[in-house]
């Protein structure tokens, strides 16, 4: 590697593709846990419904 540069090409690669990766997890974390509490709620919900009938 020449030692012109003021960071590695591995470097550059890191910081360019990190924050779309952090904003992929940001936008996606809230996503998981909204579709787990509606997966828990509808299991709730025909529980309710088999234990009436």
């Amino acid at each position: 590697m020449p030692h012109d540069t003021l960071v590695s090409w591995r470097t550059f690669a890191l910081f360019v593709l990190f924050p779309p990766a952090a904003l992929v997890a940001i936008v996606f974390f809230p996503v998981t846990v909204l579709v787990l509490f509606w997966l828990y709620q509808r299991g709730k919900h025909r529980e309710l419904a088999e234990r009436r009938n």
